[in-house]
């Protein structure tokens, strides 16, 4: 939305300068006067389109690139669609649009078109290599001669390569034009067509090319020779001195191949001389066989090299051995030929076989199992030598044992030179181009070969064993460290823990035998003093009976509610009671208490127990059976359950007890449940007897579908001793009949 806003500020900003109405006013623009989208309004002829998405048109002043794809996707465009599907070269047309700077050099990003007529095509202009190879001659038609040496496709367009001699460009043509590509190879053409700029992300131009769309504007001046007519060329002399050049075209070589890599270059090597050729033929080659290549001479190496080879196979020859020399031999070889000027005297080794000693520095390996495999080397030396570094490259696949090469072995290396040659042409202070890098090309991993494994004890492993011996030891007094605070910290949680556990011991002893001697004072007052009253209403109702009065219903209900009052008390009084554990064992004890409580209430009550019960110490037992005992009361008197289940068992060895207590009563909400601020202290009773034990209480309960209460509470090896510790006076508790 931003970029249509923006554009259509600009169409509307536009409208209130006059617009440019010559193609040559829109390329005079600078970048930053391009981009204020300047209003345009040009006429002139198609000299080629593509898809009717983008053209070039020209006037009597220049050309210019109008880019409709582009204006649609700023949702500029708003012609109609079908005049520009007519669009052709050959006809003239009004743009209306405005100034864009463009990737390279301004162009015009079209608002509608119109077609106005047909018109001849502009006539081509003669390039001029300066303004051509520059890319001034953008957008214009151009006539142009070259040689071509070579072809490729890409989507629907086919690419000559060519070379204008001197130069090199691409001309482009719909797939349709030719038939046979190949048969133009080394012809010679005349082109006419639209002159375009390849360039870089810094507008900067970095090649050229032509595009031709009319069939008339290819023109053959000098067919291609055929094979028996290319010069016969020897390998060292591709590029000699002559009194003439020859021109750009192929020449024929012979030679036996001493390297190849498929699809992409081989070494010839006759005599004493070997050159490189560059070929995308599928002719397999082996090292050993004589080939005849046909191809154009490059020195993009700065070394006579040929591409585009054509090859054939003539037989088979011998191959030579390699020459037992070191890039530091060859490096003062040529070194000498500088100071010396001696050319003759120069051994080439571009291409030939050596042998050498060295020492491995590293080995890199691509992430793609086809990529190249590279050595850094450094030969080794005899006294008076400067030190030399080089690479040798294994190219066609990884090899296993050579990234099993150790760091600092000595090797013995055969291989290819290839040279890299000085770039630097300006700064030269001699006119003799010389190498400056040496690499060697493996044939295969057997071209290494290990003399000798480094020691194993090198300052780097000393280093490495220093370190590790340093951490290690850093390590070893971390872990002290830490170790001691874990230990001070387990202490102290023992300590911590034993200690609650103590208290919930006393704790538990204290209540217990507060609750008995309440129980005890209430059970010796209340229940006789309410029995008394009972009695004494008992005599009123025979004393009107006696003088034949009615007694009156209030009287009655008076004495229900004191016999209600009495089993109530009854009852508050034997919960408040412990059940001695002495001479019982924990299974018995929670039998009589499921007894006690189920008696007089209809719900069945199952118990199950597992596991190894018998050595529990009677606070944690006791606390359970008091849990217990309120769950079934809770059971018993809200749920309105017809079946109850008790399970205790024990888990983790007899260290954790579970005990879950579940019914099929009505249930509740839990977010309802009510708690000490209503008075009811049940669960939070329960919760707070578990936790005291180091355990935790859950209650989980749907409406409609029952309750579960689930209890864990924990054993340490220490409660018997502590069960064991008199602690607390405990005088020994009467047993006691449930209430009647």
């Amino acid at each position: 939305m931003v970029v249509i806003a923006l554009a259509g500020q600009a169409v509307n900003s536009a409208t209130a300068v006059e617009p440019l109405t010559r193609i040559a006013e829109v390329r005079q623009l600078s970048r930053a006067q391009a981009d204020l989208a300047r209003p345009v309004r040009v006429r002139g002829v198609v000299t080629w389109c593509m898809d009717r998405e983008n053209l070039t048109i020209q006037d009597d002043s220049a050309g210019i690139w109008v880019a409709v794809a582009q204006a649609r996707k700023l949702h500029l465009w708003r012609g109609d669609d079908g005049v520009r599907d007519q669009i052709q070269e050959g006809l003239e047309v009004e743009v209306e649009g405005q100034s864009v700077a463009g990737g390279y050099a301004p162009m015009v990003l079209p608002v509608r078109l119109r077609i106005l007529g047909t018109k001849p095509l502009p006539p081509a202009r003669p390039i001029q290599l300066g303004r051509f190879f520059s890319g001034s001659d953008d957008c214009q038609r151009v006539e142009v001669r070259g040689v071509v040496q070579g072809f490729c496709y890409w989507r629907d367009e086919l690419t000559l390569i060519m070379d204008a001699n001197p130069g090199h460009f691409t001309a482009q043509f719909s797939s349709t034009m030719i038939q046979d590509p190949a048969a133009l190879v080394d012809a010679e053409l005349r082109l006419r067509g639209v002159a375009t700029a390849r360039f870089n992300t810094r507008a900067e131009a970095t090649g050229s090319r032509v595009r031709v769309n009319v069939p008339g504007d290819l023109m053959v001046e000098k067919p291609s020779p055929p094979p028996d007519a290319v010069p016969w060329v020897t390998l060292d002399r591709l590029l000699p001195f002559r009194t003439e050049p020859i021109g750009p075209h192929r020449v024929r070589v012979v030679g036996t191949v001493v390297y190849s890599l498929p699809g992409s270059f081989f070494y010839l090597q006759e005599g004493g001389s070997a050159v490189r050729v560059e070929t995308s033929s599928s002719t397999i080659l082996q090292p050993g066989d004589r080939v005849e290549a046909v191809g154009f001479v490059e020195i993009s190496r700065h070394i006579g090299t040929l591409h585009d080879a054509t090859v054939r196979k003539t037989g088979v020859a011998g191959l030579p051995g390699p020459e037992r020399i070191g890039p530091v031999e060859i490096r003062e070889i040529y070194e000498s030929f500088v100071k010396t000027g001696q050319i003759r005297m120069l051994r080439d080794y571009d291409g030939q076989l050596i042998r050498c000693r060295a020492r491995l520095l590293a080995v890199e390996s691509t992430s793609d199992d086809k990529g190249p495999q590279t050595l850094t080397l450094e030969q080794s030396l005899t006294s008076g030598q400067s030190p030399r570094v080089f690479r040798a490259v294994l190219y066609g696949g990884k090899a296993q044992q050579i990234d099993r090469l150790r760091l600092g072995s000595e090797l013995e290396v055969s291989g290819l030179v290839q040279l890299e040659f000085s770039t630097n042409e300006l700064n030269a202070s001699s006119a003799k181009t010389v190498p400056v890098n040496l690499d060697l090309i493996l044939r295969s991993a057997a071209d290494v070969v290990v003399l000798r494994e480094p020691s194993w004890w090198t300052p780097g492993h000393f280093v490495a064993v220093f370190t590790l011996a340093l951490l290690a030891l850093g390590v070893a007094v971390i872990w002290s460290l830490q170790l001691k605070r874990q230990v001070r910290r387990k202490t102290a949680l023992l300590v911590r823990e034993k200690n609650a556990r103590r208290d919930a011991v006393i704790e538990f002893r204290s209540t217990m035998r507060e609750r008995n001697r309440l129980a005890a004072n209430l059970h010796d007052t209340l229940p006789q003093s309410m029995s008394g009253i009972g009695l004494q209403l008992d005599a009123c109702e025979i004393s009107l009976h006696r003088l034949g009065i009615e007694a009156l219903p209030p009287l009655e209900v008076a004495r229900r509610m004191v016999e209600y009052s009495i089993n109530e008390l009854r009852s508050a009084v034997w919960e408040m009671r412990s059940l001695s554990l002495r001479g019982r064992s924990f299974t018995a004890a929670l039998q009589a208490v499921v007894d006690q409580v189920g008696s007089g209430h209809a719900a069945r009550i199952s118990v199950h127990t597992e596991g190894p019960l018998e050595r529990i110490p009677d606070f944690v037992s006791g606390n359970l059976l008091l849990i217990v005992q309120e769950a079934l009361r809770n059971a018993q008197k809200h749920a309105n359950a017809t079946n109850i289940s008790v399970l205790i068992r024990t888990e983790a060895l007899g260290a954790l007890i579970r005990l879950e207590l579940s019914d099929d009563g009505c249930g509740f909400l839990q977010h309802g449940l009510r708690g000490p601020e209503q008075g009811h202290y049940g669960i939070v009773g329960m919760r707070e007897r578990a936790e005291r034990l180091g355990g935790s209480l859950r209650v989980s309960s749907t409406l409609g579908r029952g309750t579960l209460i689930v209890a864990e509470v924990s054993q340490h090896v220490d409660d018997a001793e502590m069960a064991d510790e008199d602690l607390l006076a405990d005088p020994p508790i009467a047993e006691m009949s449930a209430p009647v």
